[in-house]
Parts: C-alpha cells; structure tokens; sequence
C-alpha cells in the first residue's frame, strides 16, 4: 500500500476488528447465548470482508489509474469496472 491514507484507515478497521473480538472472547468467558455470540461473528466476518473491497477497490484504482499513458476515457472506464467489481462483491 502506497498511499498513507489508505495504510492508516486499514489499520483503523482493523484494529476496530481486534477490538470486536475480544469483546466476543469476554462474551464466550462469561457464557453468553450462542445466538449473540454467532451475530457478533457475523458482524466481524461482514467487517473483514468490507476491509477487503476497501483493499481491492483502492489498490484497483491506485494500479490502474496512475498509469501515465492512461486518457481520460481510459479512467471512466476503469472506474466504472472497478465500481461494478465492488458491487459484484457486496
């Protein structure tokens, strides 16, 4: 990852993730339900994918768009691609 920006929000998401999770093993440690145990998986399951769109779609563009011989027309294209791509995996 290239742009510091991009480095600094996907540690932020991650380490919201790695807080998320031992908000789950204190649940497990005092015998919560199953059923909030497995909801609060699912929400850091939901998280770590979006992680990885943010990941693809950002390293989509900074691949594809920097090129130098790139037109304009060149990025509405790969933009429009990289969109549906991301939609595709939501």
């Amino acid at each position: 990852m290239v742009n510091a920006s991009v480095r600094t929000e996907v540690l932020n998401r991650l380490r919201n993730v790695k807080g998320h999770i031992a908000g789950i093993e204190r649940m497990v440690e005092e015998e919560q339900s199953c059923s909030n145990i497995l909801i609060q998986l699912s929400a850091i399951r939901s998280s770590i994918e979006k992680i990885g769109i943010f990941i693809l779609e950002n390293n989509a563009v900074e691949c594809l768009l920097n090129s130098p011989d790139a037109t304009p027309e060149d990025r509405q294209k790969i933009d429009q691609i990289v969109r549906q791509i991301i939609t595709f995996l939501k």
